[in-house]
């Protein structure tokens, strides 16, 4: 199986999953006011999407802990790995079918592709840890399968979301 656009640009993907945090936490006290959400859901979908970032945050920084729960903790990041699931693939079905009622919106066709990379690395496989999850285990274990940041396109994505881009002085990569 080939690897979803983006699926490799772990920078790009933190960026989107915070987007969707952004989007949601801008739109839902609309929907909760017109009557269309309940308050309890809104909190809730503000909740996963914030678990999904720190989720992409603990990929992304090695300098986290090695793990951030107890083995047996449903929610390691502060929403269940189904919730987490469930909400990007509903957002890249939606992202999906925007892009295909608008063929030439090359905006709309990234936003499908970026929302299908957050979902596939989202990934429960046979109720196991999500693909990212098991890729910054993997991080932590092997430096050199780190994801290394550009500073010249990832110094906002990161900014954004409180990361460092300093590296040692020696140029190697921090350890675990």
């Amino acid at each position: 199986m080939i690897d979803p656009p983006f699926a490799n640009d772990w920078a790009y993907c933190a960026w989107g999953a915070l987007e969707n945090l952004r989007e949601r936490r801008d739109a839902m006290p609309a929907r909760v006011a017109a009557g269309t959400l309940a308050q309890d859901e809104a909190d809730h979908s503000i909740a996963v999407a914030r678990a999904i970032v720190l989720q992409w945050r603990w990929a992304l920084d090695p300098a986290l802990l090695p793990f951030p729960a107890a083995h047996d903790d449903p929610a390691p990041f502060g929403a269940p790995d189904t919730d987490m699931a469930e909400q990007l693939r509903r957002l890249a079905h939606w992202r999906r079918t925007n892009a295909d009622a608008a063929p030439a919106d090359r905006e709309a066709r990234e936003a499908a592709l970026l929302a299908e990379a957050l979902a596939w690395h989202q990934d429960l496989r046979d109720g196991d840890l999500p693909r990212i999850v098991h890729f910054g285990l993997i991080a932590r274990r092997s430096p050199a399968q780190r994801f290394v940041p550009d500073p010249a396109q990832d110094a906002g994505i990161y900014r954004a979301l409180g990361l460092s881009l300093d590296r040692p002085a020696n140029g190697a990569r921090a350890a675990a």
